[in-house]
């Protein structure tokens, strides 16, 4: 089974670097490969990771090897830049002075991450009175091994969707139900999304996601929440997009 363009595919994956002899993990979907590694993150969620094919969600390398794989099968390949992170471009390598990263106290020392306008740097050396900061990605110009395995291929509607809310919500897509079809699609998010950070945002961005790789007319996404103290439910309409 060859993989296409939009095709909704679950992989696992791990990233390595080399670092001397060895090869070091960046990241992985494996829960007990990043305890290994020594970089497990107890609030990432582990697991298979949804990509849709021909969008390059991870790197261009990874969506051109899926779509020779099988469900099922493992791999490994060696991505290079140029279908990885890119070369690293030196003029993403800005100076700013000490004294600027002080006002803003941010510690002017080599390894330390900065944001500035949105974008996160990396302090690389110390000159004089100057901090040189490295925008690049951090595995720029690196040849990356990568080890992969697919997963699942999803067809149905409703798991393309809630797959999607998964992603962006970080919710159980066992919680959330659909209604509708490609013409008019209505998602109800359980009360549980109240407390996410951000989660205007984050809506916004799955209904664009939605419109984009699933293509319904309209999408319409309800909230359930609870008055526990009066004992009913009622139900927000939190957004309602239409297409154009």
């Amino acid at each position: 089974m060859a993989f296409n363009d939009g095709d909704f595919v679950l992989i696992n994956y791990t990233i390595k670097v080399k670092d001397g002899n060895n090869l070091k993990v960046q990241e992985t979907t494996y829960q007990d490969v990043a305890k290994q590694a020594g970089i497990f993150d107890p609030n990432k969620k582990y697991g298979p990771y949804l990509v849709v094919i021909g969008k390059s969600q991870l790197i261009e390398a990874v969506d051109d090897a899926i779509k020779e794989m099988q469900v099922g099968e493992k791999k490994e390949i060696i991505a290079k830049p140029e279908k990885a992170y890119g070369v690293k471009r030196e003029d993403l390598v800005i100076r700013l002075p000490v004294k600027q990263l002080r006002r803003y106290n941010i510690p002017p020392k080599i390894g330390q991450k900065v944001e500035i306008g949105g974008r996160i740097g990396i302090i690389e050396r110390l000159a004089e009175r100057f901090a040189y900061i490295d925008f690049n990605h951090p595995l720029a110009g690196k040849d990356l091994s990568i080890d992969l395995e697919v997963v699942q291929k999803i067809d149905d509607f409703n798991d393309k969707v809630k797959y999607l809310v998964e992603r962006w919500l970080g919710l159980d897509k066992n919680k959330v139900s659909i209604e509708g079809d490609q013409d008019s699609l209505k998602i109800n998010l359980p009360s549980d999304v109240i407390g996410i950070s951000d989660l205007e945002s984050k809506l916004q961005l799955l209904t664009r996601d939605i419109y984009q790789y699933i293509k319904p007319k309209e999408v319409n996404i309800n909230i359930k929440v609870e008055y526990k103290e009066e004992s009913k439910v009622e139900n927000k309409e939190e957004t309602k997009e239409k297409g154009q």
